[in-house]
């Protein structure tokens, strides 16, 4: 398909984060990171799970489980929670708060950061 001209052309470069290997904070709610994974069960199925957790304090801040596969709108619905759990008197977040994931589908998608930023997060 390449040889005749049949593939489309990439979309972009990826957006470059600088990552100095510090995730730690010196007080909650300034960086939130968030990941998921999968397990399987003795009868075949899988349980999907997605967390956020408080870099500070490695507090489990709020997850979501499923038997489907993590996509962005799960983690549309992770990012709402966790503010309104840490912010319940506002919505959006009142300061700077940066959101650190591994980069998956489910993470950048278009939708996802949009609606990540306009929450309030650095992504």
């Amino acid at each position: 398909m390449k040889e005749n001209g049949l593939l489309l052309q990439k979309y972009g470069n990826k957006p470059t984060r600088v990552h100095d290997s510090k995730v730690i904070t010196l007080k909650s709610n300034l960086r939130w990171c968030s990941d998921h994974f999968s397990i399987q069960c003795w009868h075949g199925d899988q349980v999907h799970v997605a967390f956020v957790l408080d870099c500070h304090a490695r507090e489990a801040i709020s997850r979501v489980a499923s038997n489907k596969d993590v996509d962005g709108q799960m983690i549309r619905d992770l990012m709402t929670e966790c503010m309104e759990i840490r912010f319940p008197l506002h919505n959006y977040i009142p300061h700077k708060l940066q959101w650190l994931s591994d980069n998956g589908p489910a993470y950048v998608a278009r939708q996802t950061i949009s609606f990540g930023r306009s929450l309030g997060f650095e992504m």
